[in-house]
């Protein structure tokens, strides 16, 4: 883990790129580098020597927090915006294995015993901003059908309540939905533990 003031970043070790670009970018703007990545061409007003220099620090800082496998794959990039382009195209590959890798991955994905709705929501985000890079759109009433089939059995109840009562999926409405059920159900198991201890 990489820390610069208060913002901590987990080093990107070829997996989750867009969430570690999310955080590399809220690094940087804290950093007020961002400018070097962002624009990727000198800006007018300043000079060479400035931008040349602007340029190496933020190639440190990204190089800082990039594993070395990862660094070894790019370090010899002459300039931020090559390297930041490169990290972005050995991490987004868009070749038909690779989407069928990652449409499976989405299907496939199941919530586990003892999981908590948060820690399913987060796996389930992952790989779907996992796609869109790569040119996969997938359809809000998919991504809405993919969560629901991803729950356990335990959960039918509420996608069959939550599919009877509405017209069309509203992925937020779903998302608010879990999370309420899942708080209802914590609260029963408590009081259902503090009944048994009296």
């Amino acid at each position: 883990m990489v820390s610069s003031g208060k913002i901590e970043i987990n080093k990107f070790n070829g997996h989750s790129f867009e969430l570690w670009k999310l955080n590399m970018e809220d690094l940087l703007v804290d950093k007020d580098q961002w400018i070097a990545v962002d624009l990727g061409t000198k800006p007018m007003g300043v000079s060479d020597e400035e931008w040349k220099k602007l340029d190496q620090k933020v190639k440190r800082t990204i190089q800082l927090c990039v594993s070395d496998s990862v660094l070894l794959n790019v370090s010899w990039e002459a300039t931020i915006k090559d390297l930041w382009d490169k990290l972005g195209t050995l991490s987004q590959y868009k070749s038909l294995v690779n989407k069928l890798f990652l449409w499976k991955k989405l299907y496939n994905l199941r919530m586990k015993d003892g999981d908590l709705m948060t820690e399913h929501m987060n796996a389930f985000n992952t790989v779907v901003s996992q796609l869109l890079p790569i040119d996969i759109k997938i359809s809000y009433e998919d991504k809405c059908f993919s969560l629901l089939c991803s729950l356990q059995d335990s959960w039918d109840n509420l996608v069959i309540a939550i599919g009877s009562n509405a017209i069309a999926l509203q992925f937020d409405e779903i998302v608010s939905s879990l999370l309420m059920e899942e708080m209802r159900r914590k609260n029963m198991e408590s009081q259902n533990r503090d009944a048994l201890s009296v």
